[in-house]
């Protein structure tokens, strides 16, 4: 548990410290490394808080991040299931 209180912090300091295309592909590998990291629904809305403008081409959507990190966590459930090595944990 304590790996994982360090994981968290690090992941947080690079949402803060890094360009915002880091910290959310570092969450995609820790999703698919823990079984329930729910720490990327929370990346994705400080990202977009701190960098986050409208996009012109979506009508003003300035919830980019926010709107990716949440997929990839409702995907994760479906594609673990159908990964074999991931079945075995």
């Amino acid at each position: 548990m304590p790996i994982r209180i360090f994981i968290d912090v690090a992941l947080f300091l690079a949402v803060l410290l890094l360009p915002p295309i880091f910290p959310m592909v570092m969450a995609l590998f820790l999703l698919y490394h823990y079984e329930s990291f729910y720490e990327i629904i929370f990346v994705g809305p400080i990202i977009d808080s701190l960098y986050g403008r409208p996009i012109a081409n979506l009508y003003d959507f300035s919830h980019l991040m926010t709107f990716i990190s949440a997929s990839l966590f409702i995907s994760s459930f479906f594609i673990k299931k159908r990964l074999k090595f991931y079945s075995n944990r």
